[in-house]
């Protein structure tokens, strides 16, 4: 069932799955975020798999944990990273003619996306990115504690000004993909609609590029309006939702007051280095690799090549280290190609050091980093536990590219 037509109200089934759910996911459950609907919408995006979902799940709900991105305190905190400068606020109030919906724009022709992918590390912007995220979410939260309905979010793309280069195409296949995918990943169900708004037109050369790279959920929620936009979106949300900056010359039909959209200045791009005497490693499709880590030195041993099921996998271990709970492992990383990256623990240092499904995750799964990194990709991890930390990458994504990385890794 897509979103839109699974009925509002919680039926009996539903509040039967959403339990079963609940108790399977209850170790990793936070109070802010257990809430029926919360749950609901992880079954309705997995048709109900519970073997599908509660992994992908419990890597959202250990996210919410992690101490430095705070998931459940956000709304507690103002808006003012520095990407929030150039990516502004689009939350607006509720659509009323689109039902249980709340209306978010976003200024996709306008936003800077290349000069912040310039100037900011992807993790980085992931974060402020995250901040807006959970804007809607608790948004649709408080419509629901209100209604007893299951909410979700309108979001309108302002395609105002998007040009068709090769930038464009380097975003649509790389950053704003890997933005797209961990939205889909981590706030599933959350949108109702994509509706797209002053179309260029190329959009359709640019939606048979982006098509292939979307969920399948995603696109069928895809709603292009044509050149009477401004009509058809009426018939969508009401207009003290929509955009004033919408209005024609000596109109005021549209009156929510939305920030303009403000690019970065190409003096502030990344122009940094790494720090002397990184290390670096390379890895062909279908290899593996460790790095066995003390406080002094850093030793690379090669592995002999690891199938993990069908994909090619690479590993980095920050092993045979004893951290105590409290100390912080920072990390700055180079990549030339698209990776995925987690951190795992344990308290066994004679744990099978290759069998990565046997150490507990305390840093979420990113599954698609791309690359190759123009800001080098940096952050960094309190350690909840006292034990060994490992640091996995991945290269699933290439059949044949040998991935190059070049990294600084310290413990404080």
């Amino acid at each position: 069932m897509e979103g839109g037509a699974v009925p509002a109200k919680l039926s009996d089934s539903d509040r039967q799955k959403v339990e079963q759910l609940r108790a399977e996911v209850k170790e990793y459950l936070t109070p802010y975020y257990d809430t029926d609907f919360n749950l609901l919408r992880w079954l309705v995006g997995h048709d109900y798999n519970m073997e599908l979902l509660k992994p992908k799940l419990i890597n959202h709900l250990i996210l919410r944990k992690v101490e430095d991105w705070n998931l459940d305190g956000l709304m507690a905190t103002p808006r003012n990273h520095a990407v929030h400068a150039y990516w502004k606020s689009g939350l607006t109030g509720e659509a009323v003619k689109t039902p249980n919906a709340i209306v978010n724009i976003e200024q996709s022709g306008t936003n800077d996306y290349w000069g912040l992918l310039q100037t900011y590390p992807t993790n980085v912007i992931l974060r402020a990115r995250v901040y807006d995220l959970e804007s809607m979410l608790a948004a649709v939260m408080k419509m629901e504690a209100r209604t007893g309905e299951r909410a979700s979010m309108l979001f309108i793309m302002d395609l105002t000004g998007l040009k068709f280069d090769r930038n464009l195409t380097t975003l649509i296949t790389g950053g704003l993909a890997s933005l797209a995918a961990f939205m889909s990943d981590h706030y599933v169900e959350l949108i109702h609609t994509f509706v797209l708004v002053n179309v260029p037109s190329f959009i359709h050369a640019i939606w048979t590029l982006a098509r292939p790279l979307l969920p399948e959920r995603t696109r069928s929620k895809v709603n292009i309006l044509g050149s009477n936009w401004r009509q058809e979106i009426l018939e969508l949300a009401d207009a003290s939702a929509l955009p004033s900056f919408w209005n024609v010359y000596g109109s005021s039909v549209f009156t929510a007051q939305i920030e303009r959209a403000v690019p970065v200045a190409q003096e502030l791009y990344y122009k940094g280095s790494m720090p002397p005497e990184p290390q670096s490693l390379s890895c062909k499709a279908g290899k593996s690799t460790t790095i066995d880590m003390d406080l002094m030195e850093v030793s690379l041993t090669h592995i002999p090549s690891l199938s993990f099921y069908f994909f090619l996998k690479l590993f980095i271990s920050v092993a045979h280290l004893t951290h105590f709970q409290g100390q912080s492992i920072h990390y700055l990383l180079h990549a030339d190609g698209q990776f995925a990256i987690a951190i795992y623990y344990s308290d066994d240092v004679n744990r099978d050091g290759e069998n990565i499904e046997r150490w507990k995750r305390v840093y979420p799964l990113f599954q698609k980093i791309p690359g190759p990194t123009i800001v080098p990709m940096k952050d960094s991890l309190k350690c909840p536990y006292t034990g060994t930390y490992k640091m996995w990458l991945s290269n699933e994504h290439a059949w044949f590219h040998t991935l190059k990385i070049t990294y600084h890794l310290t413990i404080e």
